[in-house]
């Protein structure tokens, strides 16, 4: 049975294959759109990053993605939502919500996600291009959207730090 990480970063390969233009950063909100999936911003309570929402058999999911976080922080968290849509999608359930809070405790829906944003953010062979090219961690994050512990993390998941 293939590992949780495999699995997300499948599904988020067969994202970028049938949802992304090829630019970077990659556009998680764009994604979501052209998979039917509102994105929207507010103002969210206290240590929540995003949610995805899908209430009912016949209601199309919702991200909400928190104003008062980065841009790189809301760009993490879309695609983080979009993992759990996936695996929902994976597993044919039909209703679920998932909240991204910062100090939730890590269970297999919430690696899994974690898993495909890193994925879809920052695609293996793109970002060892541009290690190997010597791009800092600042350059990294610019180039793909995301925060400079994304990539110390990303870095790490690749055994490159």
């Amino acid at each position: 049975m293939p590992l949780i990480k495999e699995l997300a970063r499948d599904a988020a390969e067969s994202a970028l294959t049938d949802y992304w233009d090829g630019e970077f950063p990659v556009d998680p909100t764009k994604i979501a759109w052209k998979l039917g999936i509102a994105v929207l911003q507010g103002e969210l309570e206290d240590g929540q990053s995003g949610m995805i929402i899908k209430p009912g058999d016949k209601d199309k999911p919702v991200i909400v993605l928190n104003t008062l976080e980065s841009a790189q922080r809301r760009n993490f968290t879309c695609a983080h939502e979009l993992g759990h849509y996936f695996e929902r999608l994976r597993n044919g359930d039909n209703e679920y919500s998932f909240v991204e809070s910062r100090t939730a405790a890590m269970d297999a829906h919430e690696w899994y996600a974690n898993w495909f944003a890193a994925h879809l953010l920052m695609p293996e062979p793109e970002f060892r291009r541009a290690y190997d090219a010597g791009h800092t961690d600042t350059q990294l994050a610019a180039r793909f959207g995301v925060s400079t512990a994304a990539v110390r993390t990303r870095k790490r998941n690749l055994n490159l730090a």
